[in-house]
């Protein structure tokens, strides 16, 4: 097996493993005030206190959740709270985003332009900024294409040009791979999911800057500061500080490896200044889920767009976010990801090149008949 979809989710870590095991001896509600109560609130302040020290926040300004779509929806809430009706962002941010905010009402909306490598335009952001503002959201790296936005840079922009402007930033798929340093970013409101980094499904954070108020997401008993109450997910956020404290970042070139070895016509990169963890491509004349059947029964494993986008009832595997790019119709339907991570091997890549071009030779030769 050669697994490439870890920007859908990544295969816990052997130290989170421990965690997890570690995690069932500590069965109480932190909420309670007994010894075995007092236990689970310190792992969960443990928790905080990794996440904090790896964005460079405060242990209050931490909200723990069900995952980054939990996350992002709490985020949008702030909308409701803020001074300004018009609200900034792209359409190549995650479905988690979009969504929520398309629902907001009384809002205007501007959707950044993107140019062809995927980079989002500062000059429009400077100009739509001169309206009041209550919200830019724009992801780190983007979880198709795995482009890189220059944060700080748009942070500046932010803060220069309206700085009542709160800022987000969906950081799913940057979390632990590329620093994050809040202040230096000027970053407002910040997305982070633990099984992107080895961690265990069903847990995320928020990170929300003291000050800035948000409309509780779940009531009820008042935890994680009265935003989404209900008993905390112990284990879950015992797996997220384990996997942050034991992440190991990709130090040999995968992505490079695969395209070098990658002997075939017809292919495409789709986005430029991209994560060492993700790669985009277009492949001429093949549908994106043919391919990827065809891939799974040879024991490869990649992804046709955001995982999140298959559950949809739709014909087709259409990237919005290369069509947000502009870079066409044929591209976009042809798109697929290939995610790594520090267990892939430079070996691994040169075999799953070979695949591919086998692979994809012979679906165009059927594809003729």
């Amino acid at each position: 097996m050669i697994y490439l979809d870890h920007a859908a989710t990544t295969p816990p870590t052997e130290a989170v493993k421990t965690a997890v095991l570690r995690s069932f001896e500590v069965f109480g509600n932190p909420s309670s005030l007994h010894k075995l109560g007092i236990e689970a609130e310190r792992e969960i302040a443990h928790a905080r206190d990794v996440l904090t020290k790896t964005i460079g926040a405060n242990a209050s300004e931490i909200i723990f959740t069900s995952g980054g779509t939990e996350a992002n929806n709490l985020m949008c809430g702030v909308a409701k709270k803020h001074k300004g009706r018009r609200i900034i962002t792209t359409k190549a941010e995650h479905p988690s985003v979009l969504e929520p905010l398309a629902v907001l009402k009384d809002f205007e909306f501007f959707y950044l332009p993107i140019n062809r490598g995927g980079d989002v335009c500062h000059k429009s952001l400077r100009e739509a900024l001169k309206e009041p503002t209550c919200l830019v959201s724009i992801h780190h790296v983007n979880n198709e294409t795995g482009v890189i936005q220059d944060i700080e840079a748009l942070g500046k922009v932010i803060k220069q040009i309206s700085p009542q402007t709160l800022f987000h930033v969906d950081a799913a798929q940057s979390f632990c791979k590329i620093p994050i340093n809040i202040s230096q970013m000027q970053i407002d409101l910040l997305t982070m999911s633990a099984h992107k980094i080895g961690g265990l499904k069903g847990v995320g954070a928020l990170y929300l800057r003291k000050g800035v108020n948000l409309p509780p997401i779940i009531k009820g008993g008042g935890q994680e500061s009265n935003l989404r109450s209900g008993t905390e997910n112990v284990t879950g956020i015992m797996s997220f500080a384990s996997a942050t404290q034991s992440f190991q970042p990709i130090t040999v070139p995968l992505k490079e490896t695969f395209l070098n070895n990658l002997d075939l016509e017809g292919v495409d990169v789709n986005g430029e200044n991209t994560s060492p963890y993700i790669l985009n491509i277009s492949v001429e004349g093949v549908r994106p889920e043919v391919l990827l059947n065809a891939l799974s029964e040879q024991g490869v494993y990649i992804s046709a767009g955001a995982a999140c986008s298959a559950n949809k009832k739709q014909k087709d595997a259409t990237s919005a976010v290369v069509s947000a790019y502009g870079l066409g119709a044929k591209r976009a339907e042809t798109a697929v990801r290939i995610s790594f991570a520090h267990s892939n091997t430079l070996e691994e890549m040169t075999q799953t090149a070979q695949i591919f071009a086998q692979t994809i030779t012979m679906l165009r030769k059927l594809r003729k008949l």
